[in-house]
């Protein structure tokens, strides 16, 4: 027990001490640099000067593309902006201009970009959009009302995958497989436009005091997660010539090392830098961006990406703790800078990405209308069944509806996952003709969900949820929060108004309630 405690004594002083933790950051930081810099130009990291042979790609397309990318990302912030002032979100404009480009003859022969460099902007879109989510992720919150975000995420997400699975196998007409993959590309929901209106929400105390926003932001995450999980497991056992035993093996053991080894990772982020050091903002800046960015696309390039963006996932949701509680105002340092990346690089490249492979030309209006009809199948059974899960919970029917429209844009995932699809099922013929099919079909749902559901989800919103500021009535909260959470009695004097228990509300009738 002595050496024990001796050992804790010298671990407490080596990693508080000022001139140690601040060349161990330095160090940390070099290191994961190179390595992301290094996964980005697609080398080997252990020996990155490796001679490839002949190389294909002379200077003049390298220098062309980079022009490209540059005039593609002003003129991505351009028609951003112009979403914004048409009250429309960002992300549609950019998608627009994608496909206008794409199905103009004169721009379509410029705006070429090569096929890994497309792949590299689309993993570093991933890896903001991952770094966003795990810092917005309430982790406390989660754990200890996990029971309604992972009913309705696991429920409904799995309700919507085998409705779009039949209704893309028998009105698309793909393999079943295939219609796995469509399902689970169409039914990821966004949080490109639902976590916005919830972050309003909760600025304006609307539903607060029922922690709607919260739960809502809780089952996204749920559905995020178990999607994409899915489709990574899935994709690495079917475009693969190993056999499945030992590729299910494979992908379980890489999930339990991106867990082990997010934890890891993030724990050392806990300690490196210091809160109180200099520079404590860039540092953590740096490290958790350059560490995602190796993760992410390092485990990409090796065919295990699950692993990565477990790992990355759980770093960023463990860093949102331990800063949130050191220093509030660093941690909304970090998530202000990383939402500038999105706005100004990752979303306009992104979706201009998407928008260059929808070729109007190939598309017919039963071809159209079909895919909004599996489309729609999906949205609907997703309605019905968020309706049906919220039945039993404490939130009232308007605050129902708000739940269900919340669970229905989708945009940020599908721009991902789709040209994944595309890029994984190239050298199977018959795949890849399913795969086009497919990336239609998830531009599609790009197209009519994200601008219909971002208006109605804010107007709906505020017109349905109920403005509470706790200040004014503290003692209701915290009866609510009894009330709810441990089954206790609220004294009705204490708050007329108050929300009724929940036994009481379960001995409603659908009709008193409503």
């Amino acid at each position: 027990m002595h050496c024990v405690a001796r050992l804790h004594n010298t671990l407490h002083n080596f990693f508080n001490n000022r001139e140690i933790n601040s060349i161990t950051t330095t160090i940390l930081i070099f290191i994961s640099l190179y390595i992301s810099i290094i996964t980005l130009l697609g080398e080997n990291f252990l020996n990155p000067l490796a001679d490839h042979g002949p190389v294909t790609t002379s200077d003049d397309v390298t220098v062309r593309s980079i022009f490209i990318i540059f005039i593609l990302l002003i003129a991505g912030i351009f028609a951003a902006k112009l979403s914004k002032l048409l009250k429309i979100p960002p992300l549609f404009g950019c998608l627009a201009l994608g496909i206008v480009i794409r199905n103009i003859t004169v721009f379509e022969q410029f705006f070429t970009i090569p096929p890994f460099l497309e792949t590299m902007i689309r993993k570093v879109a991933l890896v903001n959009i991952v770094i966003r989510w795990g810092l917005a992720t309430d982790v406390r919150f989660l754990y200890e009302n996990a029971v309604m975000p992972v009913t309705i995420g696991l429920v409904t997400a799995i309700g919507e995958i085998i409705a779009v699975t039949i209704a893309s196998y028998f009105i698309l007409n793909i393999s079943f497989v295939m219609s796995i993959f469509c399902a689970l590309i169409l039914v990821t929901v966004s949080p490109a436009v639902t976590v916005p209106a919830m972050i309003n929400f909760k600025e304006k105390n609307l539903g607060s005091l029922k922690r709607v926003p919260e739960n809502v932001l809780a089952i996204c995450c749920v559905d995020n997660l178990f999607c994409v999980v899915v489709f990574m497991v899935l994709s690495s056992i079917i475009f693969t010539d190993a056999p499945i035993a030992t590729t299910i093996l494979l992908n379980a053991g890489t999930i339990v090392f991106g867990i082990i080894g997010g934890g890891i990772l993030g724990w050392v982020l806990w300690r490196f830098p210091r809160s109180d050091a200099p520079h404590t903002q860039f540092a953590r800046i740096t490290l958790l961006g350059a560490v995602s960015i190796a993760l992410i696309i390092g485990t990409y390039l090796i065919k295990y990406s699950c692993s990565g963006f477990i790992a990355a996932l759980i770093l960023s949701a463990m860093c949102a703790m331990q800063w949130k509680s050191d220093n509030k105002d660093k941690l909304e340092c970090v998530e202000s800078t990383y939402k500038y990346v999105w706005d100004c690089f990752a979303l306009p490249l992104l979706f201009i990405c998407l928008g260059l492979k929808f070729d109007c030309s190939t598309l017919t209006w039963e071809l159209v209308f079909l895919c909004i009809a599996v489309i729609a199948i999906g949205l609907l059974v997703r309605t019905i069944l968020t309706m049906l899960v919220t039945l039993s919970s404490h939130i009232n029917f308007k605050e129902q509806i708000v739940v269900s429209l919340s669970l229905l844009p989708r945009a940020t995932f599908q721009a991902d996952l789709a040209p994944t699809l595309l890029v994984m099922a190239a050298p199977f013929p018959a795949m890849a003709q399913e795969a086009a099919l497919i990336m239609k079909a998830a531009i599609l749902s790009v197209l009519v969900t994200a601008p219909i559901f971002d208006i109605l989800l804010n107007l709906v919103g505020s017109k349905c949820l109920t403005a509470y500021d706790p200040q004014d009535s503290p003692v209701a909260e915290k009866n609510f929060a009894k009330s709810y959470i441990n089954g206790e009695h609220v004294d009705e004097t204490i708050y007329a108004a108050r929300p009724k228990t929940y036994s009481e509300y379960r001995s409603e009738t659908l009709v008193e309630r409503y």
